[in-house]
């Protein structure tokens, strides 16, 4: 093809025909012009089509990630209203409340048992840490993504707070309490493969609940709960909300 054209420049540039040749050459550099634009533009279309199929599976493993995130937060979230749910039954008959009937056994050990959320974030730490999060196009959808960390910091701080003062209460039960008596109706598969024996003290778990200090450590508990659900509630519609537009994005595609 190149020899083509050089000959046609020859023959017209030996006729003398400087004008027509002219007009050949800016032809010839519209011609070049042109195949250069569509050169470019085949490269774009590869490129934008590599970020796209790129997007597409980080919107996918992102999607797996939080649909795992939000069924260990509802897990999660569960279990700690479970334990609000006991405090409240225990505080209610603690003091001039206290009755012979109530058997607390059953669900002191809810009252001490924070629940713990770990979620997975290993693909998003990847996109923020290599700074490719800009790779996802909806711009709302990349701020939720990076409120995330922060949202679920509190409730990592809120769950060691409330593991130390569920350690604290397991200690004041080893002074107070029988633990072998808790044992025998938690109905815990590990303990009750040990078999444990009834205490050898004749003590009875219930005479806590005429305990002021024993009230207020369980008010204590609900209340570190209950601040503990208010961060569970955030981050479970966090994450409803980023799966929303993860899905949304995904039909688009």
């Amino acid at each position: 093809m190149i020899k083509f054209f050089r000959r046609i420049r020859q023959r017209l540039l030996s006729e003398n025909k400087f004008s027509k040749y002219l007009l050949y050459a800016l032809g010839e550099i519209i011609l070049v012009v042109i195949g250069i634009l569509i050169a470019l533009q085949i490269n774009n279309w590869n490129q934008n089509s590599s970020l796209n199929q790129q997007e597409i599976k980080a919107l996918k493993n992102l999607k797996e990630d939080f649909k795992f995130n939000l069924q260990a937060l509802k897990k999660a979230s569960n279990a700690n209203n479970k334990n609000i749910h006991s405090c409240l039954v225990i505080l209610n008959h603690t003091g001039k409340r206290y009755s012979k009937d109530f058997k607390m056994d059953s669900i002191i050990n809810d009252v001490m048992s924070s629940p713990s959320f770990y979620p997975n974030n290993g693909f998003l730490n990847d996109l923020i840490n290599s700074g490719n999060l800009d790779i996802l196009k909806n711009d709302l959808l990349r701020n939720k993504l990076s409120s995330w960390q922060p949202t679920i910091q509190t409730i990592y701080n809120r769950q060691e707070a409330a593991g130390e003062f569920d350690e604290e209460l397991i200690r004041y039960i080893f002074k107070n309490g029988s633990w072998l008596n808790i044992d025998q109706v938690i109905n815990d598969g590990i303990i009750d493969k040990l078999k444990m024996p009834e205490s050898g003290f004749d003590i009875d778990n219930n005479n806590l609940l005429k305990s002021l200090e024993f009230e207020n450590r369980v008010e204590n508990q609900a209340a570190y709960y209950s601040i503990l659900k208010d961060r569970y509630d955030k981050c479970i519609t966090l994450n409803q909300d980023i799966i929303q537009l993860i899905e949304s994005e995904l039909e688009d595609k």
